[in-house]
């Protein structure tokens, strides 16, 4: 098993979902008999999910609340992945609050960290709908094509990834970096082979997602130029 593990979960408007995603994930974790901490970021909620956050917070004694203005999802997470590595983690997992990440698969992930410094689910099968299957896919081709490193689901939110690999990655993004974790696959990729495991993606639990399909083509060109410049920044 693993020394200390921190779980990161970006949050923005997620009032319907968060207690349930909570509950479910809080309950795999304790079966799994992992040293836990689990981080859920307020990224500037307009709802009330703080005050979901809070209650989670009083059944469930690992939760940690960050509560902070609003940066993005990808800016978010590399905050938790900065308190997770101030604070001791061994070992960090991202997923998001919206319900799709089951984490029935999470013991699939854990038995592979003998052997692989970073390990990613890849979402063989998702309930959301084609276009958000193809806006995986595009984002795989956006990303080869800016840095040269092929990485078969670079934005899945089901990672896990050793505080060594993690360190090295996040000292090296910028911090106007919109879609942060994108660039973080290919930083790990350089550093190590990723360990991919089939998950099953789910539909939303409730609300909209943060990032719309549209929103996705639009800025691929920015995405593109980002990760271009990026990489080169770091050769």
């Amino acid at each position: 098993m693993p020394g200390n593990i921190w779980i990161v979960m970006p949050v923005y408007n997620e009032e319907e979902a968060v207690p349930e995603v909570i509950r479910e994930w809080s309950e795999q974790l304790q079966q799994s008999a992992v040293n836990y901490t689990f981080c859920a970021l307020n990224d500037g909620s307009k709802d009330s999910t703080l005050a979901q956050l809070q209650k989670c917070q009083s059944l469930y004694p690992n939760i940690k609340i960050i509560d902070k203005e609003n940066t993005g999802h990808g800016q978010s997470c590399i905050t938790g992945y900065e308190a997770a590595l101030q604070n001791g983690a061994e070992w960090i997992f991202q997923i998001d609050s919206d319900g799709q990440c089951d984490p029935k698969f999470f013991p699939q992930l854990l038995e592979q960290i003998p052997e692989h410094k970073a390990v990613f689910g890849f979402r063989k099968k998702r309930d959301d709908g084609f276009q958000r299957f193809l806006i995986s896919r595009v984002v795989s081709l956006f990303t080869f094509g800016a840095t040269g490193v092929w990485v078969k689901d670079a934005n899945v939110p089901y990672r896990l990834i050793h505080k060594d690999i993690m360190a090295k990655a996040i000292s090296l993004i910028p911090k106007d970096f919109h879609l942060a974790n994108i660039f973080l696959s290919v930083l790990v990729r350089k550093q190590t082979p990723i360990k991919w495991v089939n998950i099953h993606f789910r539909d939303r639990a409730g609300g909209s997602p943060s990032v719309k399909t549209f929103s996705f083509f639009k800025h691929g060109t920015k995405l593109f130029k980002q990760l271009k410049r990026a990489v080169k920044s770091i050769e």
